[in-house]
């Protein structure tokens, strides 16, 4: 019979020697101004994978991963817009994910 849809198949990739990955949690003024927009930006140029996505409580939560430099050049770039307010963040260490191979936005 005919395969229509094929089922993408998940590669492992073998990640960069210092590679981790975190979760960060925005709050602020970070909905409805671009803020994942400007983390994919940012990020996808350095080599970062992960997401951004919005939260139904106004907030702002990207999983980075890449190198430790990369990611913290990503957030010093967020907190120096000037549409941007970040009131507060969080982040933790999350295992990696070796089947990651972009960044999204998740909607």
């Amino acid at each position: 019979m005919f395969r229509l849809f094929k089922k993408k198949e998940k590669i492992k990739r073998e990640l960069p020697p210092g590679t981790i990955r975190k979760e960060f949690h925005f709050e602020g003024n970070v909905q409805n101004i671009g803020f994942r927009f400007e983390v994919q930006s940012h990020a996808k140029p350095l080599g970062i994978t992960g997401y951004a996505k919005n939260n139904d409580d106004g907030s702002v939560t990207a999983e980075l991963q890449g190198t430790q430099k990369n990611i913290n050049k990503v957030i010093t770039y967020l907190q120096n817009i000037d549409r941007i307010q970040i009131d507060s963040m969080t982040e933790k260490e999350l295992p990696l994910d070796c089947y990651d191979k972009d960044f999204s936005i998740i909607y």
